[in-house]
């Protein structure tokens, strides 16, 4: 039989051939069929391939760059809306939008939550009702009494991720106080009358303190707020 021409991919390549009696001077030239055939199928593999056959025969139905999903080439929205059991999720009579029979907002907000509010995330609302009961998973009650703080790596109070600080009062120490001075009228006497026409000496000079005033008590030193509740998402 003659060797095969037009060979570019590997499924141009008959399994019939070669055949037992074709002559063995045309090896050569099939094994370089294989063999380009192989490098045009697969032209990006540079280095070993780890995937199992169960890897490779897995095809995603979404893909991502790291911010915006797609589909994947080869996947169409009818066959991801029949895979999930549905047709089409919003429906319009051409002026109004409106949900398919069998889908409920909830449906549809717990299907973004993930995306909306991944692991991690801080949800405010002045409402007391959980976040998870909007989008799913698992949410914990968080910085109660607390208001937040962006990090800043050069600051070490606020270097590291959900460390806590600060205080709702302060007293002040005394290295705290602004530098200031207490004025008092002192007098000399003679010979202990306060009359100078009496003669005599004047009395030594004596120094002592002012008498002491202030409650120490601690001052509040919050700022003006507003109460919300919070909830961080942990799964």
């Amino acid at each position: 039989m003659a060797l095969e021409t037009g060979i570019q991919f590997i499924n141009s390549l008959d399994a019939a051939n070669p055949l037992a009696i074709d002559p063995l001077s045309q090896a050569d030239e099939h094994i370089r069929n294989i063999k380009s055939s192989i490098k045009t199928t697969f032209p990006n593999v540079t280095g070993e391939v780890t995937a199992t056959q169960a890897d490779l025969n897995t095809k995603p139905a979404i893909i991502s760059d790291g911010s915006t999903p797609s589909l994947a080439s080869g996947i169409e929205v009818a066959e991801v809306k029949t895979l999930l059991g549905i047709t089409d999720i919003i429906t319009s009579d051409g002026s109004t939008l409106s949900l398919a029979a069998g889908i409920n907002a909830t449906d549809i907000v717990v299907l973004l939550g993930a995306s909306l509010y991944p692991v991690g995330c801080v949800y405010t609302s002045v409402v007391v009702t959980s976040p998870a009961t909007f989008f799913g998973g698992t949410w914990v009650a968080f910085g109660a009494g607390k208001v937040l703080v962006g990090v800043d790596i050069f600051d070490t109070s606020f270097d590291t991720v959900e460390e806590t600080g600060g205080a709702k009062t302060h007293t002040l120490t005394e290295a705290q106080l602004p530098a200031h001075t207490h004025g008092f009228t002192a007098m000399q006497d003679t010979n202990n009358s306060v009359n100078r026409t009496g003669g005599g000496d004047l009395g030594a000079p004596a120094s002592s303190t002012t008498a002491s005033t202030g409650g120490g008590e601690a001052f509040d030193i919050m700022q003006p707020y507003v109460t919300v509740y919070m909830w961080k998402r942990t799964a």
